[in-house]
């Protein structure tokens, strides 16, 4: 797989947000939430994140055709294995909000091995 094929993540049900997505949601328009809302849904629902992109050491991006960008990995806490939504980005912020999140990601117990790949979108 190279660094640019995006790939269907199978996650697990229970998500944990990081406080700077938090922020972030606060002060993003409606369309942006909308996305995430139904990501969340579908995370909660069957454990799937589509157009997935590896970033290393255990970092993903969930990518929209809009440019819109969500960071996750799979961490373990309180003897549970959880999906942590990291931060998101748009257009001129990405790199930031990558640095950002591999940042945040050190605080973290982090499973790389647990993303499994499925079915090519």
């Amino acid at each position: 797989m190279t660094s640019n094929d995006t790939f269907t993540a199978l996650v697990p049900k229970e998500i944990e947000e990081n406080v700077k997505f938090l922020e972030w949601e606060d002060e993003v328009d409606g369309g942006q939430i909308s996305r995430i809302n139904a990501l969340k849904a579908m995370i909660r629902n069957l454990g799937l994140i589509t157009n997935s992109k590896d970033l290393k050491d255990g970092l993903y991006e969930k990518k929209w055709r809009n440019g819109l960008r969500l960071y996750f990995a799979v961490i373990q806490k309180d003897q549970k294995k959880m999906l942590l939504i990291l931060g998101s980005s748009k257009g001129t912020d990405q790199e930031r909000a990558i640095k950002r999140s591999r940042i945040i990601l050190n605080s973290y117990l982090v499973i790389k091995e647990d993303i499994k790949y499925g079915p090519n979108n």
